[in-house]
Protein backbone atom coordinates (compact mmCIF):
# COMPACT_ATOMS: atom_id res chain seq x y z
CA UNK A 1 0.00 0.00 0.00
CA UNK A 2 1.18 3.58 -0.90
CA UNK A 3 0.81 6.59 1.94
CA UNK A 4 2.13 9.83 1.54
CA UNK A 5 1.66 11.56 4.84
CA UNK A 6 1.19 15.66 4.31
CA UNK A 7 1.76 18.11 6.93
CA UNK A 8 -0.85 21.26 6.92
CA UNK A 9 -0.58 24.40 5.47
CA UNK A 10 1.12 27.10 7.43
CA UNK A 11 -1.31 29.24 10.24
CA UNK A 12 -0.68 32.02 12.76
CA UNK A 13 0.63 29.70 15.29
CA UNK A 14 3.43 28.19 12.86
CA UNK A 15 4.58 31.87 12.23
CA UNK A 16 4.60 32.93 15.78
CA UNK A 17 6.60 29.85 16.67
CA UNK A 18 3.81 28.77 19.31
CA UNK A 19 2.97 25.51 20.60
CA UNK A 20 -0.13 24.77 18.58
CA UNK A 21 -1.47 20.92 19.35
CA UNK A 22 -4.62 19.10 19.94
CA UNK A 23 -6.30 21.79 22.03
CA UNK A 24 -5.17 24.87 19.41
CA UNK A 25 -7.54 24.70 16.75
CA UNK A 26 -6.68 27.23 14.34
CA UNK A 27 -6.91 27.87 10.34
CA UNK A 28 -4.73 28.36 7.41
CA UNK A 29 -3.25 31.64 6.87
CA UNK A 30 -3.53 33.30 3.56
CA UNK A 31 -0.27 32.77 3.09
CA UNK A 32 -0.84 29.25 3.82
CA UNK A 33 -3.53 28.94 1.43
CA UNK A 34 -2.40 29.94 -1.53
CA UNK A 35 1.23 28.29 -1.07
CA UNK A 36 -0.83 24.87 -1.44
CA UNK A 37 -1.46 23.30 -5.02
CA UNK A 38 -4.01 20.40 -5.89
CA UNK A 39 -2.80 17.10 -6.13
CA UNK A 40 -4.00 16.03 -9.54
CA UNK A 41 -2.13 12.57 -9.38
CA UNK A 42 -4.00 10.97 -7.00
CA UNK A 43 -5.92 8.22 -8.59
CA UNK A 44 -9.85 8.14 -8.03
CA UNK A 45 -9.34 5.19 -5.65
CA UNK A 46 -7.67 6.57 -3.15
CA UNK A 47 -8.77 7.38 -0.15
CA UNK A 48 -7.79 10.90 2.14
CA UNK A 49 -7.59 10.77 5.43
CA UNK A 50 -7.56 13.57 7.90
CA UNK A 51 -6.87 14.85 11.47
CA UNK A 52 -10.28 16.09 12.59
CA UNK A 53 -7.86 19.93 13.24
CA UNK A 54 -9.16 22.76 11.33
CA UNK A 55 -5.39 23.37 9.81
CA UNK A 56 -5.57 19.96 8.29
CA UNK A 57 -8.98 19.89 7.36
CA UNK A 58 -8.85 23.16 5.18
CA UNK A 59 -5.57 21.60 3.47
CA UNK A 60 -6.95 18.42 2.65
CA UNK A 61 -9.72 20.73 1.19
CA UNK A 62 -7.53 22.23 -0.94
CA UNK A 63 -5.20 19.64 -1.92
CA UNK A 64 -8.37 17.38 -2.88
CA UNK A 65 -11.06 19.27 -4.01
CA UNK A 66 -14.11 18.01 -4.38
CA UNK A 67 -12.97 14.51 -2.07
CA UNK A 68 -14.39 12.65 1.00
CA UNK A 69 -12.27 13.74 3.63
CA UNK A 70 -12.03 10.68 6.48
CA UNK A 71 -11.19 11.96 10.04
CA UNK A 72 -9.30 9.92 12.39
CA UNK A 73 -8.98 11.50 15.90
CA UNK A 74 -5.82 9.45 16.55
CA UNK A 75 -3.85 11.65 13.98
CA UNK A 76 -4.19 14.60 15.54
CA UNK A 77 -1.06 16.67 17.20
CA UNK A 78 0.39 15.72 20.17
CA UNK A 79 -1.12 17.25 23.27
CA UNK A 80 1.08 19.88 24.71
CA UNK A 81 -0.89 20.49 27.89
CA UNK A 82 -0.09 24.17 29.76
CA UNK A 83 2.29 24.70 26.86
CA UNK A 84 -0.38 25.19 24.33
CA UNK A 85 -0.44 28.06 23.04
CA UNK A 86 2.69 29.55 24.34
CA UNK A 87 5.96 30.16 22.48
CA UNK A 88 9.25 29.78 23.87
CA UNK A 89 10.03 33.25 24.70
CA UNK A 90 6.82 32.93 26.77
CA UNK A 91 7.86 29.61 28.35
CA UNK A 92 11.54 30.42 29.28
CA UNK A 93 11.96 30.28 32.51
CA UNK A 94 8.97 28.00 33.31
CA UNK A 95 10.63 24.41 35.39
CA UNK A 96 8.02 22.40 33.78
CA UNK A 97 9.20 23.66 30.39
CA UNK A 98 12.71 23.51 30.77
CA UNK A 99 12.43 19.72 32.60
CA UNK A 100 10.93 18.96 28.99
CA UNK A 101 13.36 20.47 27.08
CA UNK A 102 15.89 18.48 28.94
CA UNK A 103 14.30 15.32 28.37
CA UNK A 104 15.01 16.10 24.78
CA UNK A 105 11.09 16.16 24.41
CA UNK A 106 10.42 12.96 25.87
CA UNK A 107 8.98 12.93 29.41
CA UNK A 108 5.27 13.84 29.79
CA UNK A 109 4.05 17.80 29.43
CA UNK A 110 2.04 18.76 32.26
CA UNK A 111 -1.87 18.26 31.39
CA UNK A 112 -0.47 16.43 27.85
CA UNK A 113 0.83 13.59 26.61
CA UNK A 114 4.91 12.33 26.50
CA UNK A 115 6.31 11.39 23.52
CA UNK A 116 5.95 7.80 24.15
CA UNK A 117 1.64 7.84 23.84
CA UNK A 118 1.98 10.54 21.33
CA UNK A 119 4.00 7.68 19.04
CA UNK A 120 1.27 5.08 20.53
CA UNK A 121 -1.77 6.87 19.71
CA UNK A 122 -0.31 8.08 16.09
CA UNK A 123 0.42 4.69 15.09
CA UNK A 124 -2.90 3.22 16.13
CA UNK A 125 -4.42 5.95 13.78
CA UNK A 126 -1.88 5.31 11.05
CA UNK A 127 -3.48 0.95 11.72
CA UNK A 128 -7.22 2.33 11.47
CA UNK A 129 -6.35 4.03 8.03
CA UNK A 130 -4.13 1.44 6.80
CA UNK A 131 -7.23 -1.06 7.80
CA UNK A 132 -9.90 0.32 6.29
CA UNK A 133 -8.52 1.43 3.29
CA UNK A 134 -7.39 -2.35 2.90
CA UNK A 135 -11.42 -3.21 3.31
CA UNK A 136 -11.92 -1.21 0.72
CA UNK A 137 -9.55 -2.72 -1.59
CA UNK A 138 -7.42 0.62 -1.55
CA UNK A 139 -4.02 0.62 -2.31
CA UNK A 140 -2.92 4.28 -2.52
CA UNK A 141 -4.39 6.79 1.02
CA UNK A 142 -3.09 10.03 1.80
CA UNK A 143 -3.21 11.48 5.23
CA UNK A 144 -2.83 14.98 5.84
CA UNK A 145 -1.76 15.91 9.51
CA UNK A 146 0.85 17.56 11.36
CA UNK A 147 4.23 17.89 11.95
CA UNK A 148 4.38 15.69 15.15
CA UNK A 149 2.24 13.24 13.38
CA UNK A 150 4.59 12.93 10.56
CA UNK A 151 7.44 12.52 13.13
CA UNK A 152 5.73 10.53 15.38
CA UNK A 153 4.43 8.16 12.63
CA UNK A 154 8.27 8.26 10.59
CA UNK A 155 10.08 7.78 13.68
CA UNK A 156 8.04 4.39 14.69
CA UNK A 157 8.23 2.96 11.16
CA UNK A 158 12.22 3.37 10.42
CA UNK A 159 13.39 3.45 13.88
CA UNK A 160 15.60 6.62 13.04
CA UNK A 161 15.38 9.59 15.20
CA UNK A 162 12.10 11.39 15.99
CA UNK A 163 13.27 14.90 15.07
CA UNK A 164 14.71 13.66 11.69
CA UNK A 165 11.49 13.94 10.01
CA UNK A 166 10.48 17.50 10.93
CA UNK A 167 8.77 19.21 7.84
CA UNK A 168 7.85 22.18 6.06
CA UNK A 169 4.21 23.20 6.06
CA UNK A 170 2.44 21.28 2.88
CA UNK A 171 5.51 18.69 3.01
CA UNK A 172 5.59 15.16 4.42
CA UNK A 173 6.87 11.62 3.09
CA UNK A 174 5.61 8.68 0.65
CA UNK A 175 6.52 5.43 1.60
CA UNK A 176 5.28 2.51 0.96
CA UNK A 177 3.67 -0.50 3.59
CA UNK A 178 3.35 -4.52 3.10
CA UNK A 179 0.16 -4.94 4.97
CA UNK A 180 -1.44 -8.80 5.21
CA UNK A 181 -5.03 -10.11 4.34
CA UNK A 182 -6.42 -8.42 7.36
CA UNK A 183 -5.05 -5.40 6.98
CA UNK A 184 -2.49 -5.04 9.58
CA UNK A 185 0.97 -3.43 9.09
CA UNK A 186 3.62 -5.79 8.74
CA UNK A 187 6.44 -3.81 7.10
CA UNK A 188 7.79 -0.50 5.97
CA UNK A 189 9.43 -0.02 2.66
CA UNK A 190 11.69 2.94 1.86
CA UNK A 191 10.83 6.51 1.80
CA UNK A 192 10.59 9.77 -0.45
CA UNK A 193 10.07 13.25 0.43
CA UNK A 194 7.09 15.19 -0.40
CA UNK A 195 6.20 18.82 -1.41
CA UNK A 196 2.75 20.35 -2.27
CA UNK A 197 1.58 17.71 -4.46
CA UNK A 198 4.87 17.23 -6.03
CA UNK A 199 7.35 14.21 -5.05
CA UNK A 200 10.78 16.36 -4.22
CA UNK A 201 12.92 12.79 -5.01
CA UNK A 202 14.83 10.18 -2.97
CA UNK A 203 15.43 10.83 0.92
CA UNK A 204 18.59 10.73 2.79
CA UNK A 205 18.73 7.71 4.65
CA UNK A 206 21.94 8.58 6.20
CA UNK A 207 23.03 8.52 9.41
CA UNK A 208 20.28 9.92 12.59
CA UNK A 209 21.09 13.19 14.76
CA UNK A 210 20.22 12.49 18.29
CA UNK A 211 18.14 15.95 18.97
CA UNK A 212 18.21 15.75 22.78
CA UNK A 213 22.32 15.57 22.78
CA UNK A 214 22.57 19.36 21.23
CA UNK A 215 22.36 22.49 22.97
CA UNK A 216 18.85 23.47 23.85
CA UNK A 217 18.67 26.19 21.47
CA UNK A 218 18.98 23.20 18.88
CA UNK A 219 16.52 21.90 20.44
CA UNK A 220 13.57 24.01 20.53
CA UNK A 221 14.50 25.92 16.69
CA UNK A 222 13.42 22.13 15.54
CA UNK A 223 10.30 22.32 17.42
CA UNK A 224 9.19 25.31 15.93
CA UNK A 225 10.73 25.49 12.46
Amino acid sequence: MRVTLIRHGKTRGNIERRFCGCRTDEPLTEEGRSALKCIDGAAEDSLIFVSPMLRARETAGILFPGRDLIEVDELKEMDFGIFEPHNHEELDGNPDYQAWIDSGGTMQVPGGESMKSFVQRTMTGLAKAVKHASSNDTDEIYIVAHGGTIMSVMGALTHLNYYDFLVENGCGFTFDLEVDDAGNIVAAGTYDSFRSGVRAGSSDRGSSQNASSGKMDRFVDRIFR
